[in-house]
């Protein structure tokens, strides 16, 4: 993974209000295991959140590796201020939903607390955009962030909390190809819950075919399932013509739900 050497560590800026532990000599490999610990998480349970590997966060936390170019994808996961992370300025938190480890118990959303805003936005969640990167025969994956409007894709917060849906465990990615027209067209974003993997018969799912990223419906027909588009021009291809992993099921397309049945 390609890292950025001699990240520079910066003394404390009174007028920034962080405590003089946030950053007074401190490096990026000690603001990540800071981060990380006050975030109740384990390195697997970051690299779990962020997309990265438990090795890259290793790396980064012993001072192996300088930087890295996934700092927001970090920082989100942990929900601090990704120039904090990389640079030690501004203020540490963000004004983002608490990381995952200090959500109410029993509940995986903030309950009695002030609705969360970003932006002009009222109560809406940042999901990461991402690129997928995949691998042919190889099940999991790893995300590559996308920089255009912030890196985010805002959802309400209504139909998280609807769908019972866990904010860090959702990614928005790209379409690509027009085999989902006319309902999903190149370039359109959706939300897949990358925690739900279990195959639902006519549910849309992002799997890895072959080690290609796509939005298919999933079929189940004759003891068979299939993975199907919704335009015309494409057949149905068995899963067993290749090497198939889900990724995750679509919940939201901007503007809608994507859940049920089609």
């Amino acid at each position: 993974m390609t890292t950025i050497m001699g990240t520079p560590v910066f003394s404390v800026n009174r007028k920034t209000g962080l405590m003089l532990r946030d950053n007074t000599g401190m490096s990026i490999s000690a603001r990540l295991k800071q981060a990380r610990k006050d975030a109740g998480m384990t390195q697997g349970e970051l690299a779990a959140r962020s997309g990265l590997k438990q090795s890259t966060i290793s790396d980064l936390e012993t001072g192996k590796s300088q930087g890295t170019t996934y700092v927001a994808s970090l920082a989100l996961a942990m929900g601090v201020s990704p120039l904090w992370l990389e640079a030690g300025k501004g203020t540490r938190n963000v004004d983002l939903p608490d990381p995952p480890a200090a959500l109410n118990e029993g509940s995986p959303f903030l309950k009695n607390k002030v609705p969360i805003r970003v932006g002009d936005e009222p109560e809406t969640v940042p999901i990461r955009k991402v690129k997928l990167k995949l691998h042919a025969g190889v099940a999991g994956y790893e995300t590559e962030p996308i920089a255009d409007d912030g890196g985010v894709l805002h959802m309400p917060l209504h139909l998280i909390e609807s769908a019972n849906l866990v904010p860090h465990q959702l990614l928005a990615i790209p379409i690509k190809g027009c085999s989902m027209e006319p309902m999903l067209f190149e370039d359109d974003l959706v939300v897949i819950n990358t925690a739900d993997r279990d195959p639902r018969s006519r549910e849309l799912y992002a799997v890895n075919f072959n080690g290609e990223a796509c939005i298919k419906q999933l079929i189940h027909k004759a003891g068979q399932w299939y993975l199907h588009s919704l335009n015309p021009d494409y057949g149905p291809l068995s899963v067993r013509s290749g090497q198939c992993d889900i990724v995750g099921r679509v919940v939201y397309q901007p503007g809608r739900m994507v859940t049920g049945r089609l």
